[in-house]
């Protein structure tokens, strides 16, 4: 490119519009266009909140498989306590429902129905049900995915958490990062705003010349959580405080962002040479946004890293 080139846009105002707007406005939005983009919108949201919280089971199930593999029945024993479990469906009113509503595929089949039918008044009524039933489930399962994290934390330190979180990142998400790397970022960016928008977090989508931004208003996870008060208020999650690779020698780091170290920056920095994605968190223990950023060019290293020397 010359100097005197524009650097060419993907995505139009629009569309980056689009992938900015919460879930609940997109669907309501597609109701009035067609019933057939309706469904595909509905099929699509129900799809992105069933594996975010699919992949909070699948997280603690390989958490507990390290703990096993590595101390036993003994270990397994110290990671056990449900009581933070207990404590976050009281705070969040987690149902009979939700609970019997996660094992079913029917309700956003019903809905379908309702579209079909032209019942958009009810088909909206029962999509905020919908919504509502998974937001629950998909914050008692974060906080049961750091209560076992906090738990790995406490009994054995910094260091086994950060090769628990490794363990588990192996198993789930970083098998993930060769494909995700090799998809044109205009396709990217599409994802990984879902998946965000999947977390239960309102996000603004930005393209700038080199890279796609998302910003989230805070994050569905560790950043609703310190707004929830589970950092020592409502519950009694973990904190890092420590010098340490876990928090870039800059803590306290609530314990669930610890993985963000972890899974997205020293992994990938060690198999790729950049991080996987850039991940912007707020210092400390902040409720205030925070960036995902996409470089167009996935081997693009930022000016500025997280450092950490010990």
């Amino acid at each position: 490119m010359t100097e005197h080139e524009t650097p060419r846009r993907l995505l139009s105002d629009d569309e980056l519009a689009a992938l900015s707007r919460p879930p609940r406005a997109e669907f309501a939005l597609a109701l009035d266009n067609s019933p057939t983009a309706a469904v595909e919108v509905l099929r699509r949201i129900d799809r992105s909140y069933r594996n975010f919280i699919d992949g909070f089971g699948t997280w603690i199930t390989v958490t507990w498989a390290f703990v096993a593999e590595r101390y036993g029945a003994e270990g397994l024993a110290r990671v056990g306590s449900a009581d933070d479990g207990y404590r976050s469906a009281l705070l969040h009113g987690l149902t009979d429902e939700d609970v019997i509503g996660r094992l079913r595929t029917d309700r956003a089949d019903r809905i379908a129905r309702l579209i079909d039918q032209g019942d958009h008044q009810a088909a909206l009524a029962h999509y905020d049900d919908l919504e509502a039933g998974y937001r629950r489930i998909h914050d008692v399962e974060r906080d049961r995915v750091a209560s076992v994290l906090s738990q790995v934390y406490r009994a054995w330190g910094a260091d086994v958490l950060m090769d628990s979180i490794r363990f588990a990142g192996e198993q789930t998400l970083l098998g993930w990062m060769p494909q995700d790397r090799a998809r044109p970022p205009e396709v990217r960016v599409r994802q990984w705003a879902a998946m965000q928008k999947g977390n239960f977090t309102d996000i603004t989508v930005e393209e700038t010349d080199d890279a796609f931004v998302i910003t989230l208003h805070p994050c569905g996870t560790c950043g609703r959580q310190v707004s929830d008060g589970c950092y020592g208020q409502t519950m009694d999650l973990a904190v890092v405080t420590e010098d340490h690779p876990l928090t870039f020698g800059q803590g306290p780091v609530p314990i669930y962002r610890a993985h963000v170290a972890v899974m997205h920056h020293w992994v990938p920095m060690e198999r790729i040479g950049v991080p996987w994605p850039v991940i912007q968190c707020p210092a400390g223990m902040e409720a205030e946004p925070c960036r995902v950023v996409l470089y167009k060019d996935p081997d693009t290293l930022p000016d500025e890293l997280p450092d950490w020397s010990g």
